[in-house]
């Protein structure tokens, strides 16, 4: 791997595009981008080499904003505008052989005028619009899709140069400012149950540049729209104290670079009580957010698995009371409002003496009261008006906190962390599944019904077959079908199991039925002459009684997700019992295999929320 950032580097050195000058350390960002085979290799990226006088930061240059898959092809590196400091564009351009001032001029169309393609900056020679669309490009970023809510506010999904996606957000307000809502990992730790994104699991960390660029993105546009960013909070996808340096190095550049004041960048953490404790030191005064969600031990494990790790509130709390001592700033304390779990006045009476048991001053704490986003993956719902309005009583009456009632955004666009990125993931997986790699032959195979399979999509690139009376065509066996001749898939159907009342009243129904209508065996001697008619009177024939639903939408998915968990689970099992009698996996089972831990903490989750 060092061979090959060695060699990418000196291609590019050759081409006079990076230089130090007094042996100052000198970063050059980087756009890089993989062919389709490379990726398909299974070949890693090349990473940011932070140790070397020239870092490489490998990423993907956008082809443009619509919902159209990356270039494949294979490209040369190219320097990122959008996240090169001033000075290293300066150095660069020098080294060009181009004068410094147009370094300046860039920066200015970039981050001034919100210029996003080096054809509109007409201030600059053709010869150097030429030379800048050749090695380098204004953003890493690839759009993957854009949805704007009716409240103005913008949603977006990045796909990353290793197909990573992750999440941007945009929140207009009335009072004029401008928060950006940025992601630090490509996935999550942290396992929060009610959190799209933690329901994910973890892909990787973002290197500072593309957390930078998020936020610098957003800022250009903004300018280019006569406005500015204000406020940047770290509540995208990710927990930021899990990717601190990269998270703290991108803080420094939205200060310095995009003139974001650092109390107007907030933080948001679960409780890495270790990183908690580096932030106090740090001469950076940015604000710091709880995900708290809970009072109790046993309740905030049970959401946020991540409590008990981190040694429970007691830790916690003692931690932020330092926290507050020595950077005497005030402390968000974020409550995800699920109704009939955490919204009653007595949970804030817990919430309340909770803060008051460690020492937290009152005018140095802060609710912000968030009503829940819902989430596939989580029966929960979002608490009532009435309810938000007592919890907050109790906290300003009893305890003389002040907390905010937060107005959920972008609530029909998927703007809640990870919602957007799980739905084009979905639909990916679904186009995946209708385009197999077999040569282009149909897949046949019995399936059981599942949550998004009602409807069929024939993909463009797919050619059926002429078939005509008395045509062969060939075909495969897909590797997830049902086998019939296997003796538990049959014992499952003849014998089979129900979740509950309402399963078994609807089979019930469905036999009754069935019997209503097969032809029963008759006794001869009622049966009636050829002479004789037969008449049925509708109105008093035996009526069967239907079962209706009455769950929730949510409790119906949860129990569908749970029951293809338990399947996945039980093919598992089945592979590493073949892989204990010596048989060979193939790199789909082995990936499969590897999902068990992942599957298993998702299953107990949703096991949980069905309780």
């Amino acid at each position: 791997m060092r061979a090959v950032v060695m060699a990418a580097a000196l291609l590019f050195l050759s081409r006079g595009a990076a230089a130090a000058i007094g042996g100052r350390r000198t970063t050059v960002a980087f756009v890089h981008s993989f062919s389709t085979s490379t990726r398909a290799s299974g070949r890693q990226s090349i990473p940011a080499c932070a140790s070397t006088p020239t870092a490489i930061h490998s990423t993907q240059q956008p082809t443009d904003r619509t919902n159209t898959p990356a270039t494949p092809a294979a490209e040369p590196f190219k320097v990122n505008l959008l996240t090169l400091p001033l000075p290293e564009l300066e150095t660069l351009l020098k080294s060009w052989d181009v004068p410094k001032y147009r370094a300046k001029q860039i920066h200015t169309r970039i981050f001034a005028q919100g210029a996003t393609d080096i054809e509109q900056m007409t201030e600059l020679p053709q010869k150097l619009r030429t030379m800048l669309k050749e090695r380098a490009t204004i953003g890493s970023l690839h759009l993957e899709v854009e949805q704007i809510s009716q409240d103005g506010t913008r949603k977006r999904a990045y796909k990353l140069h290793d197909g990573q996606m992750i999440e941007s957000v945009l929140m207009p307000y009335e009072d004029g400012r401008r928060t950006a809502c940025i992601s630090s990992q490509a996935g999550c730790a942290m396992g929060c149950v009610f959190c799209a994104t933690g329901q994910m699991g973890f892909a990787r960390q973002l290197t500072s540049e593309e957390i930078y660029e998020q936020v610098a993105r957003f800022a250009s546009e903004l300018r280019g729209e006569g406005e500015r960013l204000s406020n940047v909070v770290m509540m995208g996808m990710g927990e930021p104290l899990a990717n601190y340096r990269n998270v703290v190095s991108a803080i420094r550049r939205m200060n310095e670079e995009l003139g974001i004041g650092a109390r107007k960048i907030t933080v948001s953490t679960v409780g890495i009580v270790p990183n908690i404790k580096k932030l106090a030191e740090e001469d950076i005064q940015v604000r710091l957010a709880l995900s708290l969600h809970c009072a109790t031990d046993e309740e905030r494990t049970a959401l946020l698995p991540a409590n008990r790790r981190y040694g429970g509130l007691d830790e916690l709390m003692s931690t932020i009371r330092e926290y507050i001592r020595v950077t005497r700033q005030r402390v968000t304390f974020e409550w995800a409002l699920i109704e009939g779990e955490n919204d009653s006045p007595d949970v804030a009476r817990s919430l309340g003496r909770l803060l008051q048991r460690h020492g937290i001053r009152s005018d140095l704490a802060h609710v912000n009261l968030i009503p829940l986003n819902p989430t596939g993956g989580y029966g929960g719902g979002p608490s009532g008006r009435a309810n938000v309005q007592k919890f907050v009583a109790v906290l300003e009456k009893e305890f003389g906190l002040s907390a905010t009632p937060r107005m959920r955004r972008g609530i029909d666009i998927d703007a809640g962390c990870g919602q957007l990125k799980a739905s084009v993931k979905k639909k990916e997986e679904e186009r995946q599944m209708l385009v197999p790699d077999n040569g282009g032959l149909p897949v046949v195979g019995v399936y059981e019904d599942g949550e998004g399979e009602d409807e069929v999509v024939q993909p463009k690139d797919v050619e059926l077959q002429d078939l005509a009376h008395g045509s062969v065509a060939e075909f495969v066996i897909d590797d997830a079908f049902v086998n019939l001749d296997d003796d538990e898939v049959v014992d499952e159907w003849t014998d089979p199991e129900f979740d509950d009342e309402f399963e078994l009243a609807e089979a019930e129904r469905l036999i009754s039925l069935v019997k209503g209508t097969a032809l029963q065996p008759a006794d001869p001697a009622e049966v009636p002459s050829e002479s004789e008619s037969i008449s049925v009177d509708l109105d008093t024939a035996p009526k069967v009684k239907t079962a209706s639903i009455t769950d929730e939408e949510a409790v119906r998915k949860a129990k569908r997700r749970r029951k293809k968990l338990l399947k996945q689970l039980k093919a598992i099992q089945k592979l590493k019992d073949m892989e204990a009698k010596g048989k060979q996996l193939n790199a789909e089972q082995i990936e499969k295999v590897a999902k068990e831990k992942e599957w298993t903490i998702e299953l107990e989750s949703v096991e949980h929320n069905l309780m």
